[in-house]
């Protein structure tokens, strides 16, 4: 694998999970070809290669967090007192209602995404998992969820299900699954993409990751020169850095990534060079936690199947109380 190959696989992995990624289409090949100055068939090509080789694990599919009447989504990061406090916490959270991801990195750190009906429900679900494990808490910035932009019916979701951890099933697939037409099968999920009810995400497969190093440099910039050394890291590292945030706290996070186990401290090294840099930390990814199967968004899909009527439009929709 080289750079473009990592450059397009962060563009299918690495999403965040709030209302801007929604309010974004999924990225098709002509999509991620024109962000990143690429042919189309260059990036099918590459797409292809990194499924065959195993990298790619899957794609998943995660329905529209406002549809399930989730108002906030907020990063935490936890830092464990050593790692077998951490490795219980790890067990702890991919079992956890609310939590929408986790990032595990190399000694006692890991981030989690934690959605909830409001900003308060989150920040005690966060307090919960700090108290329990006696955490050092840093708060990564947060995310209101506003309204959804569609509204699944029965057949939507029945189909969400089908696709929640195959993405790429083919319209027979799915129609063959759920007795329905093919061209219905390609109509729906054609609707529920166009209608942003659905995120697909690349899955990587930690165990095809040899020679490739996913990495978090957290910078603590002066804030008059903040726009400058942006500027100068992205000319530095080019399409190494996939992704640049503000925390609340003022901290500059780049997430990056190398081809060797020595280009993260390097990098850690090289930044404080730069005018305007106090402070670099160093984070480097293990890998990104899958929960447990069935996890509490898979039982929501099956209790909004379950709560909607069989015709459409006919019946009145369950409320329920969510996380």
């Amino acid at each position: 694998m080289d750079a473009k190959d990592v450059r397009i696989f962060c563009e299918l992995a690495f999403k965040e999970m709030g209302s801007r990624a929604f309010a974004e289409r999924h990225l098709s090949p002509a999509g991620i070809a024109k962000k990143l100055g690429l042919d189309e068939k260059t990036v099918r090509l590459r797409l292809k290669k990194m499924e065959e080789a195993g990298f790619i694990k899957y794609y998943q599919v995660t329905p529209e967090l406002a549809l399930f009447g989730l108002k906030c989504l907020a990063l935490y990061r936890f830092e464990a007192m050593n790692i077998a406090t951490k490795y219980g916490v790890v067990k702890h959270i991919q079992g956890l209602p609310g939590v929408v991801e986790a990032f595990d990195y190399l000694g006692p750190t890991v981030s989690v995404s934690l959605a909830g009906v409001s900003a308060t429900r989150v920040q005690q679900l966060g307090d919960e998992i700090a108290g329990r494990f006696e955490l050092k808490t840093m708060e990564l910035g947060d995310d209101s969820i506003g309204e959804p932009h569609s509204r699944p019916d029965r057949l939507d979701w029945k189909i969400i299900q089908k696709l929640r951890y195959d993405a790429r099933s083919s319209h027979k697939e799915v129609a063959d699954a759920l007795s329905i037409t093919p061209r219905m099968a390609e109509y729906r999920i054609g609707k529920l993409t166009a209608s942003r009810a659905v995120l697909v995400r690349a899955v990587i497969n930690p165990q095809k990751q040899e020679g490739l190093v996913f990495y978090e440099l957290g910078v603590t910039v002066e804030r008059e020169r903040m726009t400058a050394v942006v500027s100068e890291v992205k000319e530095k590292y080019g399409e190494k850095l996939w992704s640049i945030r503000v925390s609340p706290a003022g901290v500059l996070l780049l997430n990056m990534f190398g081809f060797t186990l020595g280009e993260p401290e390097e990098a850690a090294m090289e930044l404080p060079k730069i005018g305007g840099v106090r402070w670099c930390s160093l984070l480097i990814l293990k890998e990104i936690l899958e929960p447990a199967r069935p996890n509490w968004i898979d039982v929501l899909i099956q209790e909004e199947i379950a709560s909607q009527p069989n015709q459409e439009n006919v019946g009145v929709r369950v409320s329920r109380t969510r996380t």
